[in-house]
């Protein structure tokens, strides 16, 4: 017997049939998702948008980890594994994004006027970016799914809607660590909301040992919710791939792309602290103290600041808010461009491994949490601003002239030798000099 339908509700009845059938039937879930399916260089894609809780719960990483897991071999493996600090620096764009949205959202909302203060505290404390968007991710799904076709009124074809059954899950092609940032974030809001403070451990959020205050947790609340249904991300689905396949697809996205140069990277960064500090501090104070002339570019600036304000060559891990840091930054900057040396012909203050050594010296006095040396504060002052940078003090140094090779004078330097690229020995000679 034929399904009924109801006219005046739309509702179809089935037709007769067991307990255990219609038990078997109503357990049988399946999502269905709209989007296009097409053709890309002549192979079967669907592409369209998931929330971000729908991106953390109907997707599957297949690297190693997954295999060993899963029981499976690694002739399945297509995926390399997971970077733990590029998961965590995409969870903090992500969550910064999240908090931005609800912002933006919520101030469009009268009875939410409340929650504002609370997310504006939150947003503070993990920062903000001049952009928030995720790029499209790209999937593989096994096997033949079941597609129907949704037309307008003259029957042309305007979607498609696919047919995902329970169990059956998209693998992560390009994309894997936006995923686990996604991850990683749902559990976060989820302890965050359950327990009424900020989880410890977390290297995403900056933890807060105190309780949650109503509005706090409802602000948080507000957050998960544009997690779960305001916030979507694009992708493009491959259908029916090998494992072959989808090994040559990571290869094309990962191995076949060329890098943009760090330079432009810096150039375009809003996000980083770090990065606006040499930006819009850092540079215009040296051009003024050396007549207009650019002597050091972004990523030499990036290098000394990262010994700066993290005591490390790089600023990938910069924290959140670098207020309470960056006065002291400015200190070791206007110390340097004080010293008369700074313009004197052949000095050696301009030299980056110079700078990247007084940097560290001065992260250890006044930044470092473990083995301050605050009690040097003077001495480290006293160097920067009085030491006359020179072959003399290069031959004072220990050990410090090993480091250096032969040149030919020039207009530039005029002292017949540069420093070797090992620039991490150079610091450490110069930072135990600075600091004995």
């Amino acid at each position: 017997m034929e399904g009924n339908v109801t006219p005046t509700t739309g509702i179809t009845e089935s037709g007769a049939t067991s307990i255990e059938a219609a038990l078997r039937t109503g357990r049988h879930r399946a999502l269905v998702l709209t989007g296009q399916l097409d053709l890309n260089q002549g192979l079967p894609t669907f592409t369209g948008r998931m929330t971000m809780e729908h991106f953390a719960d109907l997707t599957v990483v297949h690297n190693r980890k997954w295999a060993n897991e899963a029981g499976e071999s690694i002739d399945t493996v297509t995926q390399r594994e997971i970077i733990d600090v590029h998961a965590n620096g995409l969870a903090t764009f992500m969550l910064q994004g999240l908090v931005a949205a609800t912002i933006k959202r919520t101030l469009a909302d009268e009875a939410g006027e409340s929650l504002i203060a609370s997310l504006e505290g939150v947003q503070n404390r993990i920062g903000r970016s001049a952009h928030y968007g995720l790029p499209q991710v790209t999937f593989v799904l096994p096997g033949d799914p079941e597609v129907t076709t949704i037309s307008d009124s003259v029957g042309e074809p305007v979607a498609a809607r696919l047919i995902l059954p329970a169990g059956r899950l998209f693998v992560v092609a390009d994309g894997q660590h936006r995923r686990e940032a996604a991850r990683r974030v749902r559990e976060f809001l989820n302890v965050v909301i359950a327990n009424r403070r900020t989880p410890r451990g977390i290297k995403f959020y900056p933890f807060q040992d105190v309780p949650l205050n109503g509005e706090e947790v409802d602000a948080w609340i507000a957050v998960q919710d544009t997690f779960r249904s305001w916030t979507l991300i694009s992708y493009e689905a491959h259908i029916g791939l090998s494992v072959d396949q989808a090994r040559q697809m990571f290869t094309n996205y990962n191995c076949h792309v060329k890098p943009v140069k760090g330079g432009l990277n810096l150039e375009f960064d809003q996000s980083n602290p770090i990065n606006q500090f040499g930006k819009s501090w850092v540079q215009p104070q040296i051009e003024e103290a050396s007549n207009g002339k650019q002597v050091l570019d972004l990523r030499q600036l990036a290098t000394i600041n990262g010994f700066l304000f993290l005591g490390k060559t790089t600023i990938n891990s910069a924290p959140y808010n670098v207020e309470v840091m960056q006065r002291v930054a400015e200190e070791f900057w206007t110390t340097v461009l004080q010293n008369p040396e700074w313009n004197r012909s052949g000095t050696l203050l301009r030299e980056v491994p110079v700078l990247k050594g007084l940097a560290k010296a001065w992260f250890y006095v006044f930044l470092a949490k473990r083995n301050n040396q605050l009690p040097k504060a003077e001495r480290v002052r006293a160097y920067i601003h009085r030491t006359r940078f020179d072959r003399e003090w290069m031959e004072s140094v220990p050990g410090l002239s090993a480091h250096t090779v032969p040149s030919v004078p020039s207009a530039d330097n005029d002292l017949g030798f540069r420093f070797s690229p090992a620039h991490n020995d150079i610091v450490m000679k110069i930072v135990a000099h600075v600091l004995a």
